[in-house]
């Protein structure tokens, strides 16, 4: 695995590179219940950009449904939309552009940006603390860093738009501790700069969240990304909706970053050419994330990272037996008993899952890059908390 030991997080700066449009894009619409739900759209529907799909759903291209179907994703079987992409983009009437954002009720400016399909909580009114992270939560990512190199203006911008919002009391922006000149500027007013050691998993939301308590006694109420503050701003600056997404991809030729199309088939990311057989495809990065049975599955919001595993560093013989070595458990930031709830996990004990604190797992996935067994972790913990969530829904029904 192309990762170093010390698991230092990548500070190098790499350009981002604008990818063609994709002929068609496949979004997947989480807590769609085909059972009891219903789409205004059908096959055949035009759809413009922004326009809602289904509450808190947006089309991120203008286009042609083309299909329905389902598809299977990390997380389960979704409805997943096929929309052929049209050549001229046109942008739902309910998206636009609110230069005076400032002079506008703090409300209505949340649901415009939620309009703008950036997903902000109602909540974030309310909050008294924000951190923004320029601080990427893989090591081998460098997204966050890259949009502040190349959109400082436009985050201290942000900064301005997220007091606004939210009455905050405190915002801070957190970087890597190498990064420091890049924000050298900012003062006291705007943000409190808060320099954070590059190195993994430091960047991971609960990490810095609990770091920036103890170093600074703020209790960080919201997180953002740099990404989606920026997004923000130029949604209201401009009248975009976020429909792009950068993301770092790693391949068997180079590495970069690359902004595309949310809904994106992996596909796309990489040539035929750099793809050989017995190759990995991994959505999310080598560490938290999900291995891809195929490409046409689609990169969403969240992604920031798609890591192409040569054939030479796949581990075929997995799963093994624990040997009790205990090396998950001396490495988790969390100090759980990662083996016992795994085994668990496993053979389907997810009451004593709970027992054993499963919640409290950020899911940083040293435990499984450590462990000498190959044991999957992160994915028999995750499928933990996913039946005991099941579980109590049932009970609430």
């Amino acid at each position: 695995m192309r990762i170093m030991d010390s698991l230092a997080l990548n500070i190098k700066e790499m350009g981002i590179t604008d990818l063609p449009d994709p002929e068609e894009v496949i979004l997947t619409l989480k807590g769609f219940d085909p059972g009891s739900d219903t789409l205004k759209f059908k096959e055949g529907s035009k759809i413009l950009t922004g326009e809602e799909i289904f509450p808190g759903e947006h089309s991120t291209v203008t286009g042609t449904l083309k299909s329905i179907d389902s598809l299977q994703v990390a997380g389960g079987k979704r409805v997943a939309l096929r929309i052929r992409v049209a050549e001229d983009e046109k942008f739902d009437p309910a998206i636009k552009e609110v230069p005076d954002f400032l002079e506008k009720d703090p409300l209505e400016i949340l649901k415009q940006l939620n309009r703008c399909n950036l997903k902000f909580s109602e909540k974030l009114a309310q909050t008294k603390t924000v951190v923004i992270s320029a601080v990427d939560t893989e090591p081998l990512a460098t997204i966050q860093q890259q949009i502040l190199r190349e959109n400082k203006n436009r985050i201290l911008e942000g900064l301005e738009l997220i007091k606004f919002l939210t009455a905050a009391q405190k915002v801070v922006l957190a970087i890597p501790k190498n990064l420091d000149y890049l924000v050298a500027d900012i003062i006291e007013d705007q943000a409190d700069v808060f320099l954070v050691d590059p190195v993994y998993p430091n960047g991971l939301p609960d990490i810095l969240m609990r770091t920036i308590y103890y170093k600074l006694g703020l209790e960080a109420c919201a997180y953002l990304k740099v990404e989606k503050l920026f997004g923000a701003v130029i949604a209201l600056k401009q009248g975009r909706p976020f429909v792009h997404k950068v993301v770092t991809i790693i391949g068997n030729k180079e590495s970069k970053n690359i902004r595309i199309r949310i809904g994106t088939p992996i596909k796309n990311l990489f040539k035929d050419s750099d793809i050989h057989d017995n190759d990995k495809l991994i959505l999310g990065g080598p560490l938290r994330g999900d291995a891809c049975y195929s490409t046409d599955i689609p990169v969403g919001d969240t992604i920031d990272l798609v890591y192409l595993q040569d054939s030479s560093e796949v581990i075929l013989n997995r799963n093994q037996a624990c040997i009790n070595c205990g090396k998950c458990v001396r490495v988790c930031p969390a100090e759980l008993d990662v083996n016992l709830i795994c085994r668990f996990s496993e053979f389907s004990h997810f009451e004593e899952c709970l027992e054993l604190d499963v919640y409290d797992c950020i899911e940083c996935g040293l435990c499984a890059y450590h462990c000498p067994s190959g044991r999957s972790l992160v994915q028999f913990i995750r499928l933990a908390k996913s039946e005991l969530e099941k579980i109590e829904q049932e009970e609430e029904k």
